[in-house]
């Protein structure tokens, strides 16, 4: 009798897992594609002194983007996932021209902006501009292990998710994610 109690007690906690694990009870603040981001645990404030460098030799704080919801993706050329989904950055940062969106694809490459000036041409990358963390200073200061690391950050500049990996970025969950972002800021 104690074994039969103990294989009902196993089925009712693995139904009631079963229950938790089903789609209705996900955390849907993240779109399927973007399930492996997290929500940063220190409430998502930008670190201070993030900046990046323009194909000018510009440098440019990330904080004076504020207003736009900003998608910073750390990738370099010779990064094998990152080269994989450079098409889908560029057909997402296509698809958000003209709204209050910046899609920052902030190369690694010591080379500079010739190498990805150089990789943008010879790879059909048509809508990304020419964005640089020559010394790594921004992947570090907002924490990044390894290549493509992304961050999402909303209108008021706070950091809605980090991403480790690759993702299906011109999905369409993923367009509305970012249009409700936006609309979220109106």
């Amino acid at each position: 009798m104690k074994a039969l109690l103990r294989y009902v007690k196993l089925g009712v906690i693995v139904a009631i897992s079963g229950i938790y694990a089903t789609p209705a009870f996900a955390d849907t603040q993240f779109p399927q594609e973007l399930s492996k981001m997290v929500v940063p645990s220190d409430g998502g404030s930008l670190p201070e002194g993030v900046t990046f460098v323009d194909e000018n030799d510009q440098e440019i704080a990330l904080n004076s983007l504020k207003g736009q919801v900003v998608l910073v993706n750390l990738w370099a050329t010779w990064c094998v996932p990152c080269v994989k989904e450079m098409p889908e950055l560029d057909r997402l940062a296509a698809e958000m021209d003209g709204k209050p969106f910046r899609l920052l694809a902030l190369s690694q490459d010591r080379g500079g902006a010739a190498a990805v000036t150089e990789f943008f041409e010879k790879n059909g990358i048509e809508n990304l501009d020419v964005v640089l963390d020559p010394r790594g200073a921004t992947a570090r200061k907002m924490g990044a292990r390894g290549l493509p690391t992304s961050f999402v950050i909303d209108a008021n500049g706070v950091v809605r998710g980090k991403l480790e990996g690759i993702a299906l970025w011109d999905a369409p969950d993923v367009i509305t994610y970012f249009n409700d972002l936006i609309d979220q800021a109106s």
